[in-house]
């Protein structure tokens, strides 16, 4: 999170904006005990000439277009964004306050985490190892606080996860939500939000090797999760956009006609998707094998998310073309949908696409 409002009291019903590079998505998340239920959610296609770009009147416009059409009136919203500047990494810190953590990323980025990050909002949240034992069961809250005690005084260090955005993004961002009369409690990235949304989904990972990947539109997120702790994520800069376009490039179609014949994915269009997906698979596959030889541990699942996730051809081309078999991983499952009644199949239908959206809300809620 590099933007936060804080709140005293935790709430009972969340409501989540996703501000994707084509998209926004917007859901009402309640808590009921230890599950979840989905009020109601909302997918508006952004205009080709507001896509990537989160600043203007118009670019309000749609955001206010998007949360008055769902019943909730609350305006406090949680929001997850796919900022094109995104970062995410780990880095190691004397064990100090994560706030004077916080403060020395402000003071000297590049001191900590070898590149110059002044001009971005830099977040950071320690992850807290250990916790389970190798058989997934948790182990005494005392003894892993007297344990922890006794590692900082022999200065043992903290392992931090750090994400950030450029503050012009994140400016902007802010300023049209405000706009869209909507108050932003939280402002954070949608590669940490999916990590809220798998959590809620997959309590029974324990000590597993999980790479989850996010396919968004523009962008996509690599987590390698290892008993829930993200150990390394890794942003690229492809997504579902860039195979629409190829395919309207070789086909010479229109983007609209392109996308529809992505969904459709005939024969012939599946070769082009294999051409195309292959720079998304060899980095999944480079990152997969980099990630074994340096932690001696092995990958046992890959899960996606996202618009292109809801294609289960595109998915057997990308676990084809990565060695892996790659599942989808609909947020939707482990959420109380009934209230849908005849629409809870359109639901679940997206539902892949629907993770970040998901996740920013019962983050605020776990």
């Amino acid at each position: 999170m590099f933007f936060r409002v804080n709140r005293k009291r935790k709430p009972e019903v969340a409501l989540g904006i996703d501000i994707g590079a084509s998209q926004i998505k917007a859901a009402v998340v309640r808590r009921q005990r230890d599950t979840f239920e989905l009020l109601e959610y909302a997918a508006h296609s952004l205009p080709a000439s507001l896509a990537r770009a989160y600043r203007g009147p118009e670019f309000a416009a749609e955001l206010q277009k998007t949360v008055d059409s769902l019943k909730t009136s609350d305006r406090h919203a949680y929001v997850t964004a796919s900022c094109s500047s995104a970062m995410v990494c780990q880095a190691e810190f004397p064990p100090v306050p994560l706030d004077e953590i916080k403060s020395a990323l402000k003071l000297n980025s590049a001191g900590y985490l070898r590149r110059d990050f002044s001009s971005y909002y830099l977040d950071a949240f320690e992850l807290k190892k250990g916790s389970q034992d190798p058989k997934g069961k948790a182990k005494d809250p005392d003894k892993t606080k007297d344990a922890a005690k006794a590692k900082d005084k022999d200065g043992a260090k903290r392992t931090v996860l750090v994400g950030g955005a450029n503050k012009e993004e994140v400016d902007a961002c802010r300023d049209a939500l405000t706009a869209a009369k909507i108050k932003p409690q939280v402002i954070e990235l949608a590669a940490v939000s999916v990590i809220n949304a798998f959590h809620i989904g997959h309590p029974e990972i324990n000590e597993q090797v999980v790479v989850l990947v996010d396919i968004g539109a523009r962008m996509t997120s690599v987590n390698f999760l290892q008993s829930g702790l993200p150990l390394i994520t890794r942003i690229m800069h492809f997504g579902g956009a860039q195979l629409t376009e190829y395919i309207g490039q070789v086909l010479m179609l229109k983007p609209q006609e392109a996308e529809d014949e992505k969904r459709k994915m005939s024969p012939p269009v599946q070769e082009l998707v294999k051409t195309a997906i292959s720079p998304l698979a060899r980095e999944i596959r480079s990152s997969i094998d980099f990630f074994e030889r340096q932690n001696d541990l092995h990958v046992q699942r890959i899960c996606a998310c996202g618009g292109s996730a809801c294609s289960p051809p595109l998915l057997a081309i990308l676990g084809e073309a990565v060695g892996t078999p790659v599942e989808c991983w609909n947020t939707v499952d482990s959420l109380d949908t009934s209230q849908f009644d005849g629409g809870a199949r359109r639901v679940h239908t997206i539902g892949p696409s629907l993770a970040a959206v998901v996740g920013v809300a019962v983050g605020r809620l776990s």
